[in-house]
């Protein structure tokens, strides 16, 4: 009896053993056939939606073309980049619209395409985009007549241009007023600076060729710049009237020689134009170094730097005879040569009216 039932128990495992693997393997057969049949649903449901938002949209187009309304989309562009520009405020109007009248289109484009897009009647229409941080583009007059016709809006990208306005010999705030114009002389920004922070910001179209600054402040000797490449312009920096000598701020030269970088224009410019406004002022342009290198090079280093300056005044109409020069090296230091700071201070170019 015992070894019977341990035959029964015998071959009870061995079926299980076999008969395992056999129903996994089933089982997988069964999911992955699931699996397949799911996938082909999906797909036979998105080729579904797909014909119905076909039909759908020919037959809104149909409806439109039917209604007189063909199908308008406008877009915005970056013309810089080139780039789609979500978020722009679309305006469309028929052309001979009465004053007040709504918008045919009025709101932003979305996110995704960068478009708006609305059914209007034929006829001549135009539209303008505007984005904070771009210029407003001009307005584009076009002709509406095909169903999806298509408008392009390209909007240009602002320069930020920040710049203070400070006194010469103090550094300190000034209050003056400042006026920026573009090439054409069209003014584009005028307001008044004040003595606690002195801080203006202007937006640039660097398109435009050049933009002149002219501020004026009581007391001090009236401030014009050109500038050509806002990243150089050095700011507004007012001269007292009643100084006998200033710092040329803002003058670069090569490393231990005397040839002037290109960087320095605005400051050279600006001492242009102070002794263009006096013309019969006459002045000493005074060279000073740190105690880098011996008593020699740093004498003949100053006094080349003084004569370069001097010939950027000659080579802008300035008398030679209206100005001296006088490298001092590094003898008149106005602080200690202990730090690298402290030497860059003592670097200068000064300029004494005689």
């Amino acid at each position: 009896m015992v070894k019977r039932v341990w035959k029964i128990l015998a071959l009870l495992l061995l079926a299980f053993f076999i008969g395992e693997p056999v129903l996994a393997a089933t089982n997988a057969e069964k999911r992955a056939k699931a699996k397949a049949q799911a996938v082909r649903k999906r797909e036979a449901a998105k080729r579904k939606a797909e014909k119905k938002r076909a039909a759908k949209l020919k037959a809104a187009k149909k409806k439109r073309i039917k209604d007189g309304k063909p199908l308008l989309y406008v877009y915005s562009y970056d013309l810089k980049t080139g780039e789609l520009l979500p978020a722009t405020h679309i305006t469309v109007q028929e052309k001979n619209a009465r004053p007040n009248k709504k918008p045919k289109i009025n709101k932003p484009t979305d996110n995704k395409r960068s478009r708006v897009s609305r059914g209007l009647p034929t006829g001549e229409y135009w539209a303008v985009a505007a984005k904070i941080g771009y210029f407003s583009t001009d307005t584009v007059r076009f002709y509406h007549k095909e169903d999806e016709d298509t408008v392009k809006l390209s909007l240009y990208p602002e320069t930020r241009l920040t710049f203070t306005v400070t006194d010469s010999l103090t550094s300190r705030p000034v209050a003056a007023n400042v006026i920026v114009r573009n090439s054409d002389r069209h003014k584009i920004m005028q307001t008044t600076s004040d003595t606690l922070h002195s801080v203006l910001a202007v937006l640039l179209d660097d398109r435009v060729p050049y933009y002149t600054v002219e501020a004026t402040a009581v007391n001090y000797f009236p401030f014009h710049d050109t500038i050509t490449d806002p990243a150089l312009f050095g700011g507004v920096v007012m001269v007292p009237k009643e100084v006998k000598s200033f710092v040329l701020h803002n003058i670069y030269f090569a490393n231990g020689k005397t040839r002037i970088l290109d960087s320095s224009e605005a400051a050279l410019n600006e001492l242009y134009r102070f002794l263009q406004s006096r013309p019969n002022q006459r002045i000493r342009i005074v060279g000073h170094t740190d105690n880098i290198g011996s008593d020699r090079a740093n004498q003949v280093l100053s006094e080349g730097r003084c004569h370069e300056v001097k010939q950027a005044m000659r080579a802008r109409g300035i008398a030679a005879d209206r100005i001296e020069i006088d490298g001092r090296g590094e003898r008149d230091p106005i602080v200690p040569n202990d730090t690298e700071t402290h030497r860059q201070m003592n670097r200068r170019v000064e300029i004494v009216l005689l």
